[in-house]
């Protein structure tokens, strides 16, 4: 009777210690680790600026929570017990099913584990949309594809992997659901998380090299891949027969514009206007204009980092061949393997199969076939960071580049791509003098659209480059700053202490801290300085942009992840357009803040699959190419349907490199293979899409 009742006992503790009726199904393709049901342990659920309750609903039940919007992550943690973390092997996914009970549209996002690297973190995670009353499922996948290597084979330098897991499935502690980027409360319930799906094993013998002459994957064929040079030029000759027959979308002005639409003031160069309450850019002829267009349009900036992986790869020419021309030297790596490697080898898969196609006047070729592509699939625009010898072709409109460098930062700030700019200290206007005039490649020139300036910068939660401020040195400019404005509204260090709930004695004790203070009580203070710095930054930007190019567009700096109100309100005073780098399925129902009605550009959004040899989706996944084709016209559609859209730009003109570009990244996101030749799939939706663009924007 006592070893019953021992094993019992037992037996509770490991009901306590799982998730609540954690278990198998019968074909063991489906673990149960959340279902709420009654033996369900509340102590495993850790809010994070929430609350949440168990919902008893009529056949089960589920969890609610409740969230607020002061954390980057605000939701729950769902944690295993330390000592039985969940072993995820054999397992392709994570799936949960969540509904939307709020009143807003909201981005339920689920983080499955806690890897301590930011990158691979992020890799295992996913979240989907949702409308008020909404239902659906988030997917995260665990590993790369389908299959793994048992054991795993060591390949660095690629962010998709081959035959990869994401992360160490075998000790999962924790699952992560949050509202994305929250400004506001809302509410979302969560119910029936498991892990799904049969992960083969496989074994890695001879798997290097794994990439042919060709820079394509060796161990996998598709319709389109190529074997030999003279498959090269038989799709080159194919494709230009192809062109020379096709003319682009009718009814287009000299640069694009909509001849059967309004006529509006020529200005000679590109404008923005609102017409029958829907903003457009207005072409230098007077016709209203959307821009379509398309990033990186260059074949310089898919190289591959070669040195510490020469195996990987089935040729590399000899230092005395004509295709040596092809390998250069990687001087810069923001992340990843090559990041303290520097400087490396590296080598052009792309550049050298141009050459094979198009002989030694690949280059121009090059460029030559940009503007008839373009032109054929209904696009009209060469996006960011692009050959120069194209846009000087004067054949397609586009867009300028700026970066704002060599400036001084706020020592105590963070961010993906770097610290931030310190505004205040008297370098950063002549940095920013500096990058304008060095960088004015289209300045006055009808063709050019405008400039984007600088890309993707980390503003952060709100007033939290504030707190960057005050963890810096007392020589920090933009930290002096603050505290004269501090001095000038507090007057004394003890009225400011009995806000702050601080014991600083003396602005100079301030200045000379760097500790932050409780971000609620210094919560006006912080945003005030957030509201200064933002505006301060964009103000001198403009002011010295348009010095230097009067006739062309402040784009921006291409807005992405997290951006708030205050940021978004300075921005409006002073850009054009408004840009944004928005990785979603759908941009319909995109918001500007209340009061602000500005042109908004989609700067940077794309889908990816792996049906055609790549090993990595990018940021928004499609099964094949054909569906990558279905989700480019219903985003750009959606876009056509927003009254403040004037235009979206894709990432990028072609694929990046399955070996990883300088920091890793190795996606299917071009509308051109490594090849050269394009995803006849997706071209076809896409013209589908952009040929009728302007009858739907008109009519919608």
């Amino acid at each position: 009777m006592k070893l019953i009742v021992k094993l019992f006992y037992i037996l509770s503790l490991i009901m306590i210690g799982c998730s609540d009726k954690k278990s198998v199904n019968s074909n063991n393709n489906e673990l149960v680790l959340f279902n709420f049901e009654n033996n369900f342990n509340e102590s495993q659920i850790q809010p994070q600026d929430a609350t949440f309750k168990i919902i008893k609903g009529e056949s089960n039940n589920f969890l609610q929570v409740d969230n607020g919007f002061t954390l980057r992550e605000t939701g729950v943690k769902l944690v295993s017990s330390k000592e039985n973390p969940w072993d995820l092997n054999g397992f392709y996914q994570v799936k949960a099913d969540v509904s939307n009970t709020g009143d807003e549209i909201i981005q339920v996002e689920l983080f499955v584990g806690n890897d301590p690297d930011g990158l691979k973190r992020w890799y295992c995670s996913d979240y989907i949309d949702l409308k008020p009353g909404e239902k659906g499922t988030i997917t995260v996948d665990l590993a790369w594809t389908n299959w793994v290597f048992k054991p795993q084979l060591d390949i660095v330098g690629m962010r998709g992997i081959p035959g990869a897991l994401k992360t160490d499935i075998s000790k999962i502690q924790e699952l992560v659901f949050c509202s994305r980027y929250a400004t506001q409360p809302n509410q979302f319930t969560i119910d029936n998380v498991r892990a799904v799906g049969k992960l083969e094993e496989r074994k890695g013998d001879g798997f290097f090299p794994f990439v042919d002459q060709f820079g394509q994957y060796k161990h996998k064929d598709w319709e389109g891949k190529m074997h030999s040079d003279e498959e090269l030029k038989q799709a080159a000759s194919k494709e230009l027969s192809q062109l020379s027959k096709e003319i682009g979308p009718k009814d287009l002005g000299k640069y694009g514009g909509y001849t059967k639409g309004p006529k509006l003031k020529a200005t000679g160069f590109f404008r923005t206007e609102k017409v029958n309450n829907k903003w457009w850019i207005v072409d230098p002829e007077g016709y209203v204009f959307w821009t379509a267009g398309l990033n990186c349009v260059a074949s310089t900036s898919v190289f591959t980092g070669v040195s510490h992986r020469e195996n990987y790869f089935e040729y590399l020419p000899k230092e005395d061949t004509i295709f040596n021309q092809f390998y250069g030297v990687g001087g810069h790596a923001s992340h990843g393997f090559y990041k303290d490697k520097l400087p490396y080898k590296s080598y052009n898969f792309y550049q050298s199969n141009l050459y094979r196609k198009y002989g030694e006047n690949w280059l121009t070729k090059f460029q030559e076939m940009a503007h008839l592509r373009i032109k054929d699939w209904g696009m009209n625009t060469i996006g960011f960071v692009s050959d120069f010898g194209a846009t000087r072709m004067h054949k397609t409109p586009y867009v300028g580049s700026i970066w704002i460098r060599n400036t001084p930062k706020i020592i105590g700030s963070e961010g993906f791509w770097g610290k931030f700019h310190d505004v205040f200290d008297p370098n950063f206007r002549k940095a920013v003098k500096k990058s304008v005039e060095s960088q004015k490649e289209g300045a006055n020139d009808p063709w050019c659209i405008g400039y984007f300036v600088d890309n993707e910068l980390s503003w952060g939660q709100l007033g939290s480059l504030a707190i960057g401020t005050l963890k810096s040195p007392a020589n920090q400019p933009a930290k002096i700053e603050f505290v004269k404005d501090l001095k000038s509204k507090y007057k004394s260090i003890d009225k400011l202490n009995t806000i702050w709930n601080t014991n600083h004695a003396s602005w100079d004790t301030l200045l000379n801290s760097t500790e932050a203070p409780n971000q609620e009580n210094a919560k006006e203070d912080l945003v005030n300085f957030y509201k200064k710095l933002a505006d301060t930054y964009f103000k001198t930007i403009n002011e010295e942009l348009k010095k230097v190019a009067p006739n062309q567009n402040y784009l921006g700096c291409r807005f992405a992840w997290a951006n708030n109100d205050v940021v978004l309100t300075a921005a409006s005073n002073y850009l054009d357009i408004m840009s944004f780098n928005k990785y979603e399925y759908s941009i319909e129902d995109f918001s500007l803040p209340k009061g602000v009605d500005k042109p908004v550009m989609i700067g940077e959004f794309h889908f990816g699959a792996l049906d055609k040899g790549s090993f990595h989706v990018g940021i928004k996944k499609a099964k094949d190419q054909a569906e990558r084709g279905e989700l480019y016209k219903s985003y750009i559609q959606g876009a056509l349907r927003h009254p403040n859209i004037v235009g979206a730009h894709w990432f990028q003109y072609l694929d990046e490199p399955n070996t990883g570009r300088f920091d890793g990244e190795n996606y299917n996101v071009g509308f051109i293979d490594v090849c050269d030749n394009p995803y006849s799939d997706l071209i076809k939706k896409v013209k589908e899409t952009t040929y009728k663009m302007y009858e739907y924007r008109t009519d919608n």
